[in-house]
């Protein structure tokens, strides 16, 4: 029904007084306060909890992050319009902007990027020549990852883009590693011709896609939450922009994260107390189902009408009335 149209009810004689929707409510917005410059830097740490332990290691993380802090100032104050045509430094490591930033040659080699990852509409992907082109003529490496619509694509993107980035930048690591004395698994590295991996994340505008999957990068290496993670982003790259059904998906990711680290908390406490893991639990039969001490049926829809009437006992207002003028007897809608 049209909400803003007051017309009768199902129920013959009733009236409505306001205007309603017969739709489910809206979920609640998720507020990302702004990080402005009178509260200081934003400083996150990196973390091996968000991150799933069969994936990466603790020393992988190590290599990852070179166990640095990560710092956003507010660029507001200095931010150009321009720059929304260029990408921006978020972490030590990687890099956010639009497509058509991957065409200044000068700019790659200048930041010592070695692979563009192009975050891709599934349902348009044109546009993404030039990024191969320019790896190409650079001879870096280029990758891909599509976003298909909805909370389940988003999610798989984040961990796909997330494990991409991760394996190029040990695969970098990994190259400049030389063997260290008899035991081959110790390896070191010439710290003065080290060549760390450098990653560019872009979509068309550098605002959207492109900027989910950073904000869930971060989430994932550095255990934030989403509104920490997006406040970063946006510090660094001003235009970036995250929309309601983005801030949805990445708080349902926040909460994969944290379901995983729980997952790997109870199994640490299960191995640390040398107990077999719990036997899997057979399937209710429908008598555990049922409870014995229910009321008869006619007891309890007698106890529901009442209650429901008591919800409206102290209220002023009726949502329905009758076509005579005067409330419906219960007050409610019908």
């Amino acid at each position: 029904m049209d909400p803003s149209i007051l017309g009768p009810s199902n129920s013959s004689g009733v009236q409505g007084v306001a205007p309603y929707s017969a739709r489910p409510p809206s979920p609640p917005q998720i507020h990302v306060p702004s990080y402005g410059s009178d509260i200081g830097d934003l400083k996150i740490l990196p973390s091996f909890k968000g991150v799933n332990a069969g994936q990466l290691t603790q020393n992988e993380i190590s290599i990852i992050t070179q166990d640095k802090a990560q710092i956003a100032s507010d660029q507001s104050c200095g931010w150009q319009y321009e720059q929304r045509r260029v990408a921006q430094r978020i972490l030590d490591f990687l890099w956010l902007g639009p497509t058509s930033s991957t065409r200044d040659l000068g700019f790659l080699q200048k930041e010592g990027i070695t692979m563009i990852l192009g975050c891709r509409d599934s349902q348009y992907q044109l546009g993404f020549a030039s990024i191969q082109k320019s790896a190409d003529k650079l001879g870096i490496e280029a990758k891909f990852v599509d976003l298909v619509d909805g909370k389940a694509g988003f999610v798989n993107a984040f961990r796909a883009a997330t494990s991409v980035i991760n394996s190029h930048l040990l695969d970098i690591y990994r190259r400049q590693a030389v063997a260290h004395g008899p035991d081959t698994a110790s390896v070191a590295i010439d710290s003065q011709n080290f060549r760390r991996g450098k990653v560019l994340v872009c979509c068309e505008s550098g605002n959207d896609r492109s900027a989910a999957i950073v904000a869930a990068y971060i989430m994932a290496i550095f255990n934030v939450d989403c509104i920490r993670a997006m406040q970063f982003v946006g510090l660094q790259r001003f235009c970036a922009s995250f929309d309601d059904e983005t801030k949805f998906v990445l708080r349902a990711y926040e909460d994969t994260l944290k379901a995983v680290e729980d997952v790997r908390n109870q199994n640490a406490a299960l191995q640390t107390a040398a107990q077999p893991a719990p036997a899997q639990r057979t399937k209710r039969r429908i008598d555990d189902t049922m409870d014995h001490d229910t009321p008869a049926p006619d007891d309890t829809a007698m106890d529901m009408e009442a209650n429901d009437q008591d919800r409206y006992q102290n209220r002023s207002f009726v949502p329905f009335v009758d076509n005579a003028g005067g409330p419906s007897p219960q007050g409610h809608r019908t």
